[in-house]
C-alpha cells in the first residue's frame, strides 16, 4: 500500500469515515486508487458512511463566503472551492483527500475545439462538450 493510500485512510478515519470489510481500496500506478468490492453485493447493501462534513462542497470550504458572495455556483464554484483548497496545502482540512487527486485531469471539456471536432463528431457527447464549453466561456467572461 502506498503511502499516499495510508495517508487517505488515516484521513477518512479522522474524518468519520465508516466503510465495509467488502471494500478493498488499490493503488494502481497506471489508474491511480479505486475501490473494489471482494464479493458480491446487493442493492441495498451498506458498503459506507460519510458524514456530510466531511465532504469537499461550495458551503463546507474554507473560502464558501466568498464563492456565496460572488454567486458563483454548480462546478464553477466547486471548482474555486477546489483551487482554494488546494492552496493551503497541509492547512486545508481535506488535505488528505486532495493529495489523491491528479493535477490535472484529460477530459473532453479541457480538449481543445480541435481536438473535440476531430475525436467526438457525431456523437451526443460533441454536442454536449460544444455546448457546456460555451457555457463555460460565458461564466469565464461574467
Amino acid at each position: 500500500m502506498s503511502r499516499s493510500l495510508r495517508a487517505y485512510k488515516r484521513w477518512m478515519k479522522s474524518h468519520g469515515f465508516v466503510y465495509s470489510d467488502a471494500l478493498e481500496f488499490v493503488d494502481s500506478i497506471d489508474s491511480g486508487i479505486s475501490v473494489r468490492a471482494l464479493c458480491d453485493l446487493k442493492e441495498g447493501d451498506l458498503v459506507a458512511t460519510i458524514p456530510k462534513s466531511s465532504c469537499l462542497t461550495i458551503r463546507t470550504s474554507g473560502i464558501s463566503s466568498v464563492i456565496e458572495d460572488a454567486g458563483l455556483g454548480g462546478f464553477l464554484g466547486l471548482a474555486m472551492a477546489l483551487m482554494y483548497e488546494r492552496s493551503l496545502g497541509a492547512a486545508s482540512p481535506w488535505e488528505g483527500y486532495l493529495q489523491l487527486l491528479p493535477e490535472r485531469e484529460c477530459v473532453p471539456l479541457v480538449w481543445s475545439l480541435e481536438e473535440v471536432d476531430k475525436l467526438l463528431v457525431g456523437t451526443e457527447l460533441h454536442k454536449i462538450i460544444i455546448e457546456d464549453k460555451k457555457f463555460l466561456y460565458e461564466d469565464w467572461k461574467e
